[in-house]
């Protein structure tokens, strides 16, 4: 759900690749705490402030394997560190 409060910004035509993103990609699951937990080792171990691009990251290392889609690939790969099975892809 972090992902569509961050791209989405209402029912324009901007939203319209997102929204057709989810219809096909609907989230596995729900943030867990045990999810939570691995973003906040992510954070530590890269010593970063970014929480959402850390849950991010620590939900496709649970879902791995896994591409992120992203404006910002160098902090997600700081935050991705050497975990594999994740691709971290520019946009």
């Amino acid at each position: 759900m972090v992902v569509v409060a961050e791209t989405v910004r209402g029912n324009g035509p901007r939203d319209a690749p997102v929204n057709l993103v989810l219809a096909e990609m609907s989230p596995q699951h729900p943030l867990t705490d045990e999810i939570a937990r691995a973003a906040g080792h992510l954070l530590g171990a890269a010593r970063s402030s970014s929480t959402i691009d850390a849950l991010v990251v620590a939900e496709a290392i649970d879902c791995a394997p896994a591409i992120i889609m992203t404006s910002d690939p160098i902090d997600l790969r700081a935050l991705l560190g050497n975990h594999r099975g994740v691709t971290i892809e520019p946009i």
